[in-house]
């Protein structure tokens, strides 16, 4: 989804704060989640400490796409995927990536559109590079590696140097190794307990070969002095555990997860379709079975600003809930939702709620 902290998912801005993954008085702090635990504690000592987001406004965006013609960029953006349980991962031909520079000369987000099976719903996916002090490239949650991606990352003029999974989670994994055959130099290092389903497949059937696992605190891996990271980690609830690593970079003092925490821009992202937008705003079948009784009207759906937004707020609504309550007038349950640091409802339905104590993140102040 729509992650939030510099994140994939989830997931349109940049959390940055000051944090430490092992000061005590710090806004991010080790807990017991099967050992961990993420908690959000506000510092009490500086009156400048509280959390702010940093949002890259749309003049800050690059796409590589700016000189094609339209069948060149489309060309540029070709990738082939059908893969995905249940429903395969979209759009299934054609990605385009957006760049943005988050921290100057140091973090830029690049984000492509993610669609679910054959539906209207999707949302933006995020990869996000650090540029370290050896003058490598970190990437955090590869995305697709269309011709454009590779372009703009390559005209960052630094080498890739480490490409982490930083979760299970499929929508990220099916990308890594596509993405590291495009820099066969680069170290890969992934998540710990990985799995997939409904078979448990090995990283190699991915094209994950050679990876090293991500530790909790590991101070030996080669980027530790300039990123720290913590492991979080679930007992096996339902199918499998929920697992993820979280990163803090010290010079920027910027956070990323991947799905533990998300927050959705009130606007969609740029490299969301406006076709799926317009698509999530007609009464289809989903609105009419969640209306309630309610009637329905039929109406055409215009090409314009209000009814783009009604199809991002009625996406962000099927994505977050396993079944929005009002996806008719969805604008106030968006509301409560966007521009603001949340749990998404999913996780703390399937992963959080079945270990309460050990995800006391009501102290952070935050929606959960």
């Amino acid at each position: 989804m729509v992650a939030a902290i510099a994140v994939t998912s989830p997931k349109s801005t940049v959390l940055q704060s000051p944090i430490s993954l092992k000061n005590p008085n710090s806004s991010f702090l080790g807990g017991s989640l099967k050992g961990f635990s993420l908690q959000l504690k506000p510092r009490s000592q500086k009156k400048d400490s509280g959390i702010s987001l940093v949002v890259a406004s749309a003049g800050d965006k690059t796409t590589a796409g700016g000189s094609y013609s339209s069948s060149t960029a489309s060309a540029n953006r070709f990738y082939f995927n059908i893969t995905g349980f249940p429903f395969p991962l979209g759009p299934f031909l054609n990605r385009r990536t957006t760049r943005t520079e988050a921290v100057k000369g140091s973090i830029w987000l690049f984000e492509q559109e993610q669609a679910l099976g054959f539906s209207s719903v999707s949302t933006n996916i995020r990869m996000t590079v650090i540029k370290l002090k050896s003058g490598g490239l970190w990437v955090h949650a590869p995305i697709a590696p269309t011709k454009e991606c590779i372009k703009l990352l390559k005209e960052l003029g630094a080498p890739v140097e480490y490409i982490v999974l930083p979760t299970f989670a499929y929508e990220h994994k099916i990308f890594v190794g596509p993405f590291s055959r495009k820099f066969p130099k680069a170290q890969v290092w992934v998540a710990p307990r990985q799995w997939s389903w409904p078979l448990n497949l090995p990283l190699e059937f991915f094209g994950i070969f050679r990876a090293k696992i991500l530790e909790d605190e590991d101070l030996s891996t080669p980027w530790a002095d300039e990123i720290e990271q913590k492991v979080l980690s679930s007992p096996e609830v339902g199918i499998g555990p929920y697992v993820e690593v979280a990163f803090y970079h010290k010079r920027s003092r910027t956070l990323l997860v991947t799905d533990a925490v998300i927050y959705v821009p009130k606007k969609p992202p740029e490299c969301i379709n406006k076709e799926y937008l317009l698509a999530s705003a007609k009464n289809g079948l989903a609105v009419k079975l969640l209306s309630k009784g309610k009637k329905v009207p039929d109406e055409p759906v215009v090409d314009n600003e209000i009814n783009r937004q009604k199809g991002w707020e009625r996406m962000v609504l099927q994505i977050l809930f396993l079944g929005p309550s009002n996806l008719l007038e969805p604008n106030a349950s968006f509301a409560q939702m966007s521009q603001k640091l949340i749990v998404s409802p999913i996780i703390k339905t399937l992963v959080f709620s079945k270990v309460p104590e050990k995800v006391p993140l009501r102290q952070a102040g935050l929606n959960y």
